[in-house]
């Protein structure tokens, strides 16, 4: 049997694997130690760190040319330089300063051809970290928040938009966070108060039927955050549902108008 690493419950897992769960916000998440050395995380996080490690090779080695090649003309020529060579071995004759000129030319042309290639791999590899981090996060985030499958892909598309959602490196990790008016905010935290808002809480699945309270069958015309036609909520019920079921009870004091603070 496959282990799931989030679960709304721990009721159908074996009693002997509970204690490997905690719970956050919710939900019970499988404590998991040594992600970073799966393999895929692993030799992403290596090619990444060869490549800067490359790159900063690169510009010690175009910084030490250009101190070689002070004091010669701007103009400068590989072939001219082959010909210096020579001439200093004293196997060709003196040549011009304007073949000096171009052999300085030719070799910083090189060089810059070098690490532009060298800076669009860097390029590629921490696209892939960032779409990675921040869709996988992102996804993840919205699932939490309860949003509707159907409306998932629009929630995305409308959060990456505002350019808010950023990848940030810490100790080595790479991570997802927002900057808000507020500071800079977890992803999955932000998630959690967009979703709530007058603009996230469309996206954000009603619930209907039987289920729509939870595993006591309660009704949606039940809902005890209901407080339309002269209703009265009801908060003790409210605070069962809270803890029965965060997920679910979010869902159903959006679909009703209140304010979600948990």
């Amino acid at each position: 049997m496959a282990i799931k690493t989030i679960l709304d419950t721990l009721d159908d897992v074996p009693e002997a694997l509970r204690s490997e769960y905690k719970e956050v916000d919710g939900k019970f998440i499988l404590d998991i130690e040594g992600v970073d050395a799966h393999p895929a995380v692993a030799n992403l996080k290596s090619a990444h760190e060869r490549q800067k490690q490359a790159n900063k090779t690169l510009q010690t080695d175009l910084t030490a040319a250009k101190t070689r090649l002070e004091g010669l003309p701007d103009d400068f020529d590989a072939d001219a330089y082959e010909a210096l060579k020579s001439q200093a071995e004293g196997k060709a004759p003196p040549k011009t300063d304007e073949q000096v000129a171009q052999v300085r030319q030719q070799l910083e042309r090189k060089h810059q051809a070098e690490l532009g290639k060298k800076d669009e791999r860097i390029a590629t590899l921490e696209g892939a970290v960032t779409k990675a981090t921040i869709d996988d996060g992102l996804s993840k985030a919205l699932d939490e928040a309860g949003v509707d499958p159907a409306f998932k892909p629009g929630a995305m598309a409308l959060l990456k938009s505002k350019g808010a959602v950023k990848l940030i490196e810490e100790d080595g990790q790479f991570k997802a966070q927002v900057e808000t008016d507020m500071g800079p905010m977890p992803l999955a935290g932000y998630v959690k108060d967009w979703s709530g808002s007058d603009e996230g809480k469309i996206y954000v699945k009603k619930p209907t039927g039987g289920d729509a309270g939870g595993s006591n069958g309660m009704k949606f015309t039940d809902n005890p955050w209901d407080s339309s036609n002269g209703k009265k909520p009801n908060l003790t019920r409210q605070q069962e549902l809270i803890s029965e079921n965060p997920v679910k009870a979010r869902q159903m004091a959006q679909s009703a108008g209140a304010t979600v603070n948990w």
